[in-house]
């Protein structure tokens, strides 16, 4: 698929081609440890049979590395699915997460700031400041935003391994901390990327 809208190229391979693109992919990336930071240690906690599960995958919260690679983030998050969002779909469950992971983020040093911000910024200054903050998070991705009219944008995301639905999920708890209503919509799904529409309205005012 070429889009014009935002630039993005997907393009069709074969199935193989596509599984081997994406190991590649995974082997290559490396994921910050504050990404882990904000979504285990501080919004979902786990103990028990979930943390041993997550040292089982190659994280372990009592020997903690600066970097892992994107092979275990995609293990620890399907730990989390299953033992955090059991009987959800996993669309449902990598939104959910992608929720949990800007509350724990906005409970870290930097994520503090942000929060502090956001009301301050506005929605579309805190989205035209998306692509910095997926950056922080995975070098490898590319984001494209784009305005379509009053309260809704487009955002276009390349990504030879693509989670679209945790990045909604992420795009949406983003926006929530701008104090508006927010809705984010995958409506383009591709094995190098994804779009997502994005809407909101604005608070009511009080009498």
């Amino acid at each position: 698929m070429d889009s014009k809208h935002g630039g993005m190229v997907m393009e069709r391979r074969g199935s193989q081609d596509v599984v081997t693109v994406g190991r590649r992919a995974q082997m290559a990336v490396c994921v910050p440890r504050r990404n882990f930071e904000g979504l285990f240690m501080h919004a979902l906690k786990p103990s028990g049979a979930f943390a041993q599960s997550l040292k089982d995958i190659g994280y372990d919260e009592e020997d903690l590395q600066e970097y892992y690679p994107l092979t275990v983030w995609r293990a620890a998050l399907g730990v989390a699915r299953r033992f955090v969002c059991a009987g959800q779909t996993p669309e449902a469950a990598n939104r959910a997460l992608g929720l949990s992971y800007v509350e724990g983020f906005a409970q870290t040093l930097v994520g503090r700031i942000f929060a502090t911000a956001a009301p301050l910024l506005g929605t579309e200054r805190c989205l035209t400041r998306l692509p910095t903050y997926l950056k922080a998070g995975r070098e490898d991705m590319r984001m494209d935003l784009s305005p379509v009219r009053e309260r809704e944008w487009c955002v276009r995301v390349v990504d030879a391994d693509p989670l679209p639905d945790f990045v909604a999920g992420v795009v949406e708890g983003v926006l929530l901390r701008t104090r508006v209503t927010a809705r984010v919509e995958v409506f383009e799904r591709a094995p190098a990327g994804y779009a997502l529409r994005v809407c909101w309205e604005e608070p009511r005012a009080t009498s």
